[in-house]
């Protein structure tokens, strides 16, 4: 393994948000006394939100490379979307490969090279781009296939993340409450503590299982969703030219592609037509 002192910053970064909200939680200081204006409801503290994404973050960037923890984060947004490889993008993928077999029967080096062009940065143009290195159709398959799952490793990771808080959130909201605990317990000769040391230690808690099961496990879901969405519409592609490869029709090709997608959609596609 290399030595990474990106990870050490972002580790010890982490480590300090963690250990600002212990120091709350315990009593060292106090943020609502601080910052008066943070205490607007009882059901917002800025200490247990530091001890939840500080301890995230720190469990996190030791799994993961900080840029992929980059990545995963600026995905939050993807909560309130989804992805673009829907059955039409599918739909579409079927019906370009398609109206590829003539063009590439007519004329093979002409339609290599505006295609590669035309595709440049994309998966279609690696794929048009393995064709002109007269690699047999098998040669052809084994190739792309490994580009399409290195590309789906690629995407996952970022799902991976996401799995991975989910499944520390409860831990560090539990790892709050306990030194939530602590004081409340160092604390019962002061009657006035003990509920306040109760409510912020289960607060924690409260904020690892919201965040787990409102944000990090539908993220880690959605993204694996659209992860796996795209690489069947990259297969579709690969399988398309590989029949294309056969010498099969067009016809042929789009048939067989086609009894891939949801039928429900297929037989809406055909009623319109």
């Amino acid at each position: 393994m290399k030595f990474s002192i990106s990870t050490v910053f972002i580790v010890v970064l982490a480590l300090g948000l963690l250990a600002v909200g212990i120091m709350d939680v315990v009593g060292v200081f106090h943020f609502k006394k601080m910052f008066p204006f943070l205490a607007f409801s009882q059901f917002f503290d800025i200490p247990s939100l530091c001890i939840i994404m500080g301890g995230l973050l720190t469990n996190s960037s030791i799994m993961f490379s900080p840029k992929v923890v980059g990545q995963a984060l600026k995905r939050v947004g993807f909560l309130f979307s989804h992805s673009r490889f829907t059955e039409n993008k599918q739909y579409e993928t079927v019906q370009l490969v398609g109206s590829w077999v003539n063009p590439y029967n007519q004329n093979r080096v002409a339609f290599i090279n505006e295609n590669m062009q035309t595709y440049k940065g994309t998966a279609a143009g690696y794929f048009i781009g393995l064709l002109s290195a007269n690699y047999t159709k098998d040669e052809f398959a084994e190739i792309a296939n490994k580009y399409i799952n290195q590309h789906y490793v690629e995407n996952k990771k970022l799902s991976d993340v996401f799995q991975s808080m989910g499944n520390s959130g409860p831990a560090f909201g539990m790892f709050g409450t306990l030194f939530g605990l602590v004081y409340m317990l160092s604390s019962m000769d002061d009657p006035s503590k003990i509920g306040p040391g109760l409510a912020l230690g289960l607060l924690v808690t409260l904020y690892g299982v919201s965040f787990t099961h409102l944000l990090f496990y539908p993220l880690a879901k959605k993204l694996k969703i659209a992860a796996d969405k795209e690489r069947l519409n990259e297969e579709f592609m690969v399988e398309g030219i590989y029949l294309m490869l056969e010498r099969k029709t067009e016809i042929f090709i789009k048939d067989s592609l086609e009894s891939q997608i949801e039928r429900s959609f297929v037989s809406k596609i055909q009623v319109k037509k």
